[in-house]
């Protein structure tokens, strides 16, 4: 067995930054029986971690607007405008649809299939941006549709258009770059058969940058497109395509927070490696 000696203070080279002397006049912790634990050691690290994870964990929700007719595509004859029905939209990012279709067999081979689509749009304005910094957003597009029906050809989609601009007073988000594509189709193509339940969500996530007093706004329009021949189709109650959060909760509420832009250096910062010479 090896024991190794523990060097003495005055051991110590007084060049290594150790100042020996103050070490010599400690007490000795043995002989004082009053000895207190002491103070002065500055705040601990649990409230600026508890702050920061309070932060990380709150998003300011945005409450959409109902969704407002803007288009109505549809045959020309008598069954167009009846045909595809939306109930009367409310405030919880939904756009909910009933459709009863028949078409006869054709005795005019050149009249081709029917067809229907129709939008509904929704805008919203954030408050305004306290401090430069980024925006930054996230929502979940869902859609449902419940079918049945016996068809040549059947095809049912949906589909959400979304636009953000860093000042509404500026700019539409209906004019954001990009907002005429689709940020998704939930459902393309869905065919009419017995007892159909189709169902999809995504959630999306993103950011944009703004200036202090900038005031941000959001735009969605909501799709649906069916094309139809030979048959009939019935699409039940219970189809929708809605808009909500990220998280599970109600629909018709997007969620948002700003990020300073002091904020976004530091953590910059921290993603930088550490380097020691």
């Amino acid at each position: 067995m090896t024991i190794a000696t523990v060097p003495t203070a005055r051991d110590l080279d007084p060049y290594d930054g150790i100042p020996v002397g103050l070490i010599d006049d400690l007490p000795d912790v043995g002989g004082d029986a009053t000895t207190t634990r002491r103070a002065g050691l500055g705040n601990s690290f649990d409230r600026v971690q508890s702050a920061l994870q309070g932060w990380l964990r709150h998003w300011e929700p945005l409450e959409l607007p109902a969704f407002t007719p803007v288009r109505d595509v549809m045959p020309d004859d008598d069954r167009g405008r009846s045909s595809l029905k939306a109930a009367p939209t409310r405030a919880d990012g939904s756009v909910r649809l009933t459709a009863s279709l028949y078409d006869p067999p054709k005795h005019d081979a050149d009249r081709g299939p029917l067809a229907w689509s129709r939008n509904w749009a929704s805008a919203a304005v954030l408050p305004p941006a306290r401090e430069s910094g980024r925006l930054f957003y996230r929502f979940s597009v869902s859609s449902r549709l419940v079918l049945d029906g016996q068809a040549s050809l059947s095809l049912v989609s949906t589909s959400v258009n979304f636009g953000v601009v860093a000042d509404a007073a500026k700019q539409s988000p209906f004019q954001a770059p990009g907002f005429a594509t689709p940020i998704v189709r939930p459902l393309v193509g869905v065919q009419a058969r017995a007892e159909v339940d189709a169902q999809a969500s995504q959630v999306f996530e993103g950011s944009i940058a703004v200036r202090q007093g900038e005031t941000p706004a959001m735009a969605f329009v909501i799709g649906t497109d069916v094309l139809f021949e030979d048959g009939w189709v019935r699409l039940h109650e219970g189809s929708s395509t809605w808009v909500g959060p990220a998280e599970p909760g109600a629909s018709g509420t997007v969620e948002f927070r700003y990020a300073p832009a002091a904020v976004l250096r530091v953590i910059g910062h921290l993603e930088d490696p550490h380097t020691f010479d």
